[in-house]
């Protein structure tokens, strides 16, 4: 049986510290989602990740950092904009990729010389980090491909027994995973959006716009096309196209059933009568972007518990965080690179 612990209990940190020096897999929160650590200095221990998530080995994982940690443990030839980078938005919702040092595991990047590194945020992580006392891969603590989890229950429903503990650090603040830059060019490139934003990057970086990568050159975690997927079908909308949406997937033997989720701003939900519309769940309806982000998995993961064959998503604005939301909403339909530009970043 999975054993669990509490993320305010020092020594519940110490024992999910202990379990990772033995191989084992530990689900701990972080500010953007769970994760599913092991030992990021054992073949044995990521050798199971993968293989517990149905991961294809071919696809790398993120390590997380302690505060402390320095860089060059795990990289080589860091540029100095990503030191900025680093020193901006670390601790936070930001992984670097960079050349790996040769000694780092090609089982942990999949084969490819380049590694993704982040510090967290989330103090759980930060005192699990601390007191295991080295790099811990983590990718999200689901099946691969499936709905990433932000809380500890969520991750116990997803893999159960398969893992050896789980640290529960209460719902994830965030929501969406990390934004992932690309450093191991002459030019930084977003390969995914995140938690940090495009419009914060260029910011700390100057009048710039980064690239979308576009080649697959450098592969990272949660960009294929298709991502982040429930089992329910994703349809998305405009706000001003939403009746047409629910009236195109109602079905004429449904007989007033449940069988539409539908998870919209609440200002979007003006276009939407659910007296005249009662085959349709309202799943979530955030006040804004920030809370649309937090609460996009956890209502996808309930429109699968109730067994909804579709969900409808109103679409965000695109910028800032939005510019992450609908991304995974797009992945999760099997469509990527929704809104995202090509453009050089001046350095």
């Amino acid at each position: 049986m999975i054993e669990q612990g509490d993320g305010d209990n020092d020594l519940d940190i110490e024992r999910a510290a202990s379990l990772l020096r033995s191989d084992a897999l530990v689900a701990f929160p972080t500010e953007t989602v769970y994760g599913l650590g092991c030992n990021a200095r054992s073949t044995t221990a990521i050798s199971r990740l993968y293989a517990v998530k149905s991961r294809p080995t071919n696809h790398p994982v993120i390590v997380h950092l302690a505060l402390d940690a320095p860089i060059d443990e795990w990289a080589v030839r860091v540029p100095d904009w990503a030191n900025v980078l680093a020193q901006s938005f670390w601790p936070g919702p930001l992984t670097l990729v960079l050349p790996k040092r040769p000694d780092v595991l090609d089982a942990l990047t999949g084969g490819h010389p380049s590694i993704g590194l982040r510090v967290p945020a989330q103090k759980v992580a930060q005192a699990l980090l601390k007191s295991f006392g080295d790099g811990v891969a983590a990718p999200s603590a689901n099946r691969f491909g499936r709905v990433s989890p932000t809380s500890a229950s969520a991750v116990v429903a997803e893999l159960g027994d398969e893992i050896d503990f789980v640290l529960d650090g209460g719902a994830c603040s965030l929501g969406v995973e990390s934004t992932i830059v690309d450093c191991t060019k002459v030019s930084p490139t977003i390969l995914r959006p995140g938690g940090v934003t495009r419009e914060e990057i260029i910011s700390v970086l100057g009048s710039a716009v980064l690239v979308k990568n576009a080649d697959g050159s450098t592969p990272a975690p949660g960009t294929l096309s298709t991502h982040y997927s429930p089992q329910a079908r994703v349809v998305l909308t405009t706000a001003s196209g939403l009746s047409n949406s629910i009236n195109s997937e109602s079905r004429p033997d449904s007989k007033g059933k449940t069988h539409i989720g539908l998870l919209a701003l609440a200002d979007d939900l003006k276009y939407f009568d659910q007296t005249n519309s009662p085959e349709v769940m309202i799943l979530n309806s955030p006040i804004n972007v920030k809370q649309y982000a937090r609460v996009l998995y956890e209502s996808l993961r309930t429109a699968d518990i109730n067994n909804l064959a579709v969900v409808i998503a109103v679409l965000p604005p695109s910028s800032g965080l939005g510019e992450a939301v609908c991304d995974r909403l797009t992945r999760a339909t099997g469509r990527a690179n929704f809104g995202l530009k090509s453009e050089k970043i001046i350095l």
